[in-house]
């Protein structure tokens, strides 16, 4: 058997036509101008002889290697593990292939990786960038390096273009459910760190609770290095000296960690305490309570992400597109934060 690759010399001598004619309908250039019976003669015979495009030389031709580079956060987060799944699915329904980077938030192993995939000329950037990491947003725009930011947003850099849930409504949405069950002394617990997303989850979360109850949430930051060491203190603090009836956990740690000590301590859920947590997880069916969650929509914040870098790799005026796109997610309501 004959290993030699097939080409699209050897598609149109099969068909007798011409090798312009094949690259066409492969490249899906022109369509409209050519019959639809031959594209599917080429399409058909191009699959039977198991052709393949050569990528290098295509990279050559167009100047790109369809290829684009992300960079997570933190993929043990399982928001960034379902964001990186859904931003592959649909890079690849676009022909583009995806090169993961994991800075597991740490600023210097960032930039490590960033270096790293400019020196692989990817053809545009998807980043949810550190803190402390955002002056690569002046060094992609000096590159004219095409770059969408997911998850995090940055006062510093109001015009880079950022892909982010409205986090101000959500923990909004968050406190008027806790409200409306009866609940009048909320908690938040949340990471210590100041990134613009958490902070506006906090504002949202404590301008709710001075409009719906008068008074000022409970807040509790949490060092991300010792989030196992300090959880028990926190949960303890809120529960036994601070009267606290309800908690918000802001991030998917945060939420696993505090979850694991409600139950160790065994207080009851919602008796004693309600839970509300941000994003979605399958370890939150193991808590025998069902778990009240914030669910992003992060299918539909991937695929704009991939949709707007795209769409800055295109030439032309590609100022149309908002540079700040907002999405609302779903309260999920189970029993844990109902009375």
């Amino acid at each position: 058997m004959s290993s030699k690759k097939v080409s699209m010399k050897d598609i149109a001598n099969r068909l007798g036509v011409s090798v312009a004619l094949v690259s066409y309908v492969l490249n899906g250039k022109k369509t409209d101008k050519i019959n639809d019976r031959t594209a599917a003669k080429i399409k058909a015979l191009a699959a039977t002889m198991n052709y393949s495009p050569n990528q290098i030389a295509k990279s050559l031709k167009t100047n790109r290697t369809l290829t684009l580079g992300l960079i997570v956060a933190d993929i043990s987060n399982l928001f960034y593990s379902s964001i990186a799944k859904y931003i592959e699915e649909e890079a690849n329904r676009h022909g583009y292939q995806v090169i993961y980077g994991n800075a597991y938030e740490s600023p210097d192993r960032f930039n490590s990786i960033l270096n790293l995939l400019l020196s692989r000329q990817v053809d545009g950037f998807i980043l949810a960038i550190p803190e402390k990491a955002e002056h690569c947003i002046r060094l992609l725009t000096d590159l004219n390096q095409p770059f969408v930011i997911i998850d995090r947003k940055f006062n510093e850099f109001p015009d880079a273009p950022s892909i982010i849930l409205n986090n101000q409504e959500a923990s909004g949405a968050i406190v008027a459910h806790l409200v409306q069950n009866g609940f009048k002394r909320p908690g938040l617990v949340t990471i210590n760190r100041n990134l613009v997303h958490l902070q506006e989850r906090k504002t949202g979360y404590m301008n709710a609770c001075a409009r719906l109850l008068n008074r000022k949430a409970f807040v509790y930051e949490l060092e991300e290095e010792h989030l196992e060491r300090q959880i028990k203190a926190v949960i303890k603090k809120s529960v036994f000296k601070d009267k606290v009836d309800s908690l918000c956990f802001f991030t998917n740690k945060v939420a696993m960690a505090g979850l694991s000590e409600i139950a160790s301590m065994d207080l009851p859920v919602p008796g004693a305490l309600g839970i509300v947590c941000f994003d979605e997880a399958e370890a939150y069916k193991l808590f025998r309570t069902p778990v009240t969650y914030f669910k992003q929509p992060l299918q539909e914040m991937s695929r704009a992400a991939v949709d707007y870098l795209l769409s800055q790799m295109e030439p032309g005026d590609n100022n149309e597109k908002e540079r700040l796109e907002e999405f609302n997610g779903t309260l999920v309501v189970h029993q844990s934060s109902m009375r």
